[in-house]
């Protein structure tokens, strides 16, 4: 009978010790969730954009290269970069044309070079710009978009008037309910009527990175894709 007790205390024990893990484990968790909830809580709509986009594994990057084709086809106009983001040295590859330069110190004879760049790697990871730029914003709920005509939020993005290259430019951008960007219209210089409208389109991953390959508009023509990308 003694014996009998003391296995059927031993149990108990084990099974409240196993309960309180459980329960524990569960708190933890939850703690953990609501940490994680709290902490997007109060990220911006400029940080909910960037890493909806990957922008946590931007400081591993290494390396990115990537092709920028403008009218893909019989046309097209092609400009390949190789960019080290951690030293920002730049390799322009053009037809039989190779120019590297570093950005901490341009020269001016890379300044066209490196214009062409600003534009390209801007297409590339706009994302990422909204969180290195500096500039006014403001969002407006429930806006349709231009081109596809969905439900969005309306992100107005505008540039100082000096500065930069294009100083003044204002984008409005079009977001989904995921923060991923489905179009948005170019206004060069603030002027009223946009440059370009065009859609973001064929989102793709990257080891976590995660980019737009396809820029066009169904009524004007225009066409911009990225190819040979890759991000190590």
């Amino acid at each position: 009978m003694k014996t009998l007790f003391l296995a059927l205390i031993t149990f108990l024990t084990l099974t409240s010790c196993q309960n309180n893990k459980k329960q524990n484990k569960e708190k933890t968790n939850t703690i953990s969730e609501q940490t994680e909830e709290k902490k997007e809580e109060t990220k911006t709509i400029l940080e909910k954009i960037a890493y909806a986009h990957g922008y946590e594994h931007w400081p591993s990057v290494e390396k990115i290269e990537f092709s920028f084709v403008v009218n893909p086809g019989e046309q097209e106009m092609i400009r390949h970069w190789i960019w080290y983001p951690k030293n920002d040295k730049v390799t322009l590859v053009k037809e039989n044309e190779r120019i590297t330069y570093k950005r901490d110190n341009i020269m001016q004879e890379f300044v066209d070079t490196d214009k062409a760049f600003v534009n390209d790697s801007f297409w590339l990871l706009f994302p990422f710009h909204l969180e290195w730029g500096v500039f006014n914003y403001e969002t407006i709920e429930g806006v349709k978009s231009p081109i596809q005509q969905k439900e969005s939020t309306k992100l107005i993005v505008k540039y100082p008037n000096e500065g930069g290259y294009t100083p003044g430019d204002r984008y409005d951008v079009y977001l989904d309910q995921n923060q991923h960007i489905i179009e948005w219209a170019y206004y060069p210089s603030g002027k009223k009527e946009p440059a370009l409208l065009n859609t973001f389109e064929d989102l793709s991953n990257f080891d976590g990175i995660k980019i737009n390959m396809i820029h066009r508009n169904p009524d004007t023509g225009f066409q911009l894709n990225f190819r040979n990308v890759s991000i190590n």
